[in-house]
């Protein structure tokens, strides 16, 4: 085997990172930079996310305004019957229910609390169209017979019922804005119960979630300044 010569040995340590030396970074040019396709979903995904999530703010606070925000004005709705999800033109009447929107603010006003949770969400984007899938977990204090504003099926005490199901969505992104355009709500389980609430009436009421929009969520910015 021929000898190495003294400048083939030096160049091949040259090549040999020392100890404790820092191996410098790639060139900020020459790094891999994201897929813009791959950002643009994981932000219609986060939008459309935040549509199904304002629509459960806007029904705890039986905020009308906000709850026909997240509707197209050509949305139709299946939440155990048909018809569209926000047009007052089309008020409900016994037997035949109109607008969701008005429908479903007249029903929750038969209750006094509400609380409405999404779980998993699926969201499928495809162009300016997107499926979803969410899971939801409903509560509901039911009024009392006896109660002006109770339903006309009441029972004799307040009641708590739980209703978990899924929102099953059409969304259309237009005018780079994501609303839903169809919604079709299905039911998992659901139970009715006596209430056995402990020391929620000692709760100060600035505590208290509201069923308004004098919740403190409308006014947090004005609380903790800008």
């Amino acid at each position: 085997m021929s000898a190495i010569s003294a400048a083939a040995l030096g160049g091949l340590l040259a090549m040999v990172p020392l100890p404790g030396a820092r191996v410098l970074a790639e060139p900020a040019a020459q790094m891999a930079q994201p897929d813009p396709r791959a950002v643009q979903e994981m932000l219609d995904k986060q939008a459309v996310a935040e549509v199904m999530m304002t629509y459960c703010r806007a029904l705890d606070h039986r905020d009308e305004e906000l709850l026909r925000s997240v509707f197209h004005p050509d949305s139709q709705h299946n939440h155990g019957f048909v018809g569209p999800s926000s047009d007052p033109s089309l008020p409900s009447a016994p037997g035949k229910p109109g607008d969701f929107v008005a429908y479903a603010l007249e029903a929750l006003s038969r209750m006094h609390r509400t609380h409405h949770q999404l779980g998993n969400i699926f969201v499928e984007v495809e162009g300016d169209v997107a499926y979803t899938e969410a899971y939801f977990t409903a509560y509901h204090r039911m009024r009392a017979k006896g109660d002006p504003l109770a339903a006309p099926n009441a029972y004799d005490t307040e009641m708590d019922l739980f209703v978990a199901g899924r929102y099953m969505d059409r969304m259309e992104k237009r005018d780079g804005v994501w609303k839903i355009v169809r919604r079709t709500a299905t039911t998992d389980w659901q139970r009715i119960e006596p209430p056995s609430s402990t020391n929620h009436s000692s709760v100060p009421r600035e505590m208290q979630s509201l069923q308004s929009r004098d919740d403190f969520v409308y006014r947090r910015r004005e609380v903790y300044g800008q």
